[in-house]
């Protein structure tokens, strides 16, 4: 990214967002200017800025629309058509969002976690509250299965100095949490030897005081198809990495990885 023009101080988790392996957008300021830098990762060379003030800038997924949030003021605009998409006004701040799919994005604020469609005239749409289990946490994750019934939100907090991840594990068909310890999640689809149709799976990881373990578990077995079996795994910190722990999980359903 220096290379392409892009000081340090603001490569951050604060001011740089990756939202898939199209794009990386960066909130650039300077004494002079405040701006927002996109990096086609398909083609360095096509690098643009535009002159935008926001909090926080996430590019789509797929196309060139850029999601803003300035304060509770969201905003949506397609960059090559310079139009706006869509815009709402929240009435609690948004602590984390990210988009979900190209169409989607999911909002969490103190208490809740919504979804945003940027196609047609809805608000955010409620999805569930925040188990107390998160309260006071930093959250860093939020992840859906294909279907958008499953979903998981991961916050993390350091109490006694040990970095804990703590997920809600929300399904909309009962309307149930589950908190579980995590610090990683992702939802994805395998095939079966013998299956007529894909097995969902759930995934997390977490590092406990014991140690740290990685877990696939089946969600919504379909009939007909054969059992997964609940597969569990250590997963191997060199000793030096004590304060270490999971931040992210990619699925990778080509790979069945």
């Amino acid at each position: 990214l220096p290379e392409l023009g892009i000081d340090v101080s603001n490569i951050s988790f604060n001011t740089l967002t990756l939202q898939s392996d199209k794009f990386i957008c960066i909130r650039e300021k300077t004494a002079q200017r405040e701006q927002v830098c996109i990096v086609d990762l398909e083609d360095t060379t096509m690098t643009f800025r535009r002159p935008i003030t926001a909090d926080s800038a996430i590019m789509n997924p797929e196309n060139k629309i850029i999601a803003l949030k300035a304060g509770r003021n969201l905003q949506v605009f397609n960059l090559e058509l310079k139009a706006k998409v869509k815009s709402c006004m929240m009435s609690e701040d948004v602590k984390y969002w990210r988009w979900i799919t190209p169409f989607d994005i999911a909002l969490v604020t103190e208490t809740t976690v919504f979804h945003w469609s940027i196609e047609g005239t809805s608000s955010p749409v409620k999805q569930f509250e925040i188990h107390a289990t998160l309260n006071g946490t930093q959250i860093i994750s939020y992840c859906t299965n294909a279907k958008m019934n499953w979903m998981a939100l991961i916050g993390i907090s350091a109490p006694q100095g040990r970095i804990v991840g703590s997920m809600q594990l929300y399904n909309k068909d009962r309307g149930a949490s589950q908190p579980i310890e995590a610090h990683a999640a992702e939802f994805s689809e395998i095939w079966l030897e013998g299956a007529t149709q894909p097995t969902q799976v759930f995934a997390f990881t977490s590092r406990g005081a014991a140690g740290s373990k990685i877990h696939v578990v089946e969600i919504d077995h379909v009939e007909g198809n054969p059992p997964f079996q609940k597969r569990s795994a250590d997963v191997f910190f060199p000793p030096e990495a004590v304060n270490d722990f999971p931040v992210a999980m990619q699925a990778g359903p080509k790979y069945e990885l």
